[in-house]
């Protein structure tokens, strides 16, 4: 397996694309552009974890068409579909903007609006306009608030938390 400490995913493999291998990738930052050929990469499949050496890559991110050593079929190309393509993490660009955040960065965090802990972000969830944050509290309690400039008022990295506006809820 690749160095590095512990993988994140930066990528989902999709649909096989044509007959001799390749396949679509759905990138979920800027790291699947990064990759050169000759890097390894894991495929997170059910199965368990395959390592991959990628070949060649087609486009850029968010949506590429990669190939890699090994994998010469649609029907091998077939049998990664749905994969969380990962790497190290510290193979992940550093941020430079102070408003943005890895989700994986988030995870953990508390979150409390007015004036009270609602708990803490459990999963990040992207959509098309806004990410939401899945905010849970020790009674099972599970909440989906915006991840907007408009509801978040304070990301705090260091104390790890996030503070929504009040009368937000």
């Amino acid at each position: 397996m690749p160095s590095g400490g512990e993988r994140v995913a930066i990528a989902r493999l999709g649909r096989p694309h044509g007959v001799r291998g390749a396949i679509a990738a759905h990138s979920d930052g800027p790291t699947l552009g990064t990759l050169q050929p000759g890097d390894v990469v894991v495929a997170a499949l059910p199965a368990g974890p395959r390592e991959l050496v990628l070949d060649h890559r087609r486009g850029e991110a968010p949506r590429a068409i990669l190939a890699f050593r090994g994998v010469a079929t649609r029907e091998d190309a077939a049998a990664l579909t749905g994969a969380r393509l990962e790497v190290p993490q510290d193979r992940l660009p550093p941020v430079d903007d102070p408003d943005t955040y890895y989700v994986r960065d988030l995870i953990g965090f508390t979150v409390r609006a007015d004036g009270r802990v609602l708990g803490r972000v459990r999963e990040v969830h992207p959509g098309p306009a806004n990410d939401a944050l899945m905010v849970g509290d020790d009674e099972g309690e599970v909440l989906l608030l915006p991840f907007t400039r408009d509801a978040v008022v304070q990301v705090d990295v260091a104390g790890r938390s996030v503070v929504l506006r009040d009368g937000l809820l």
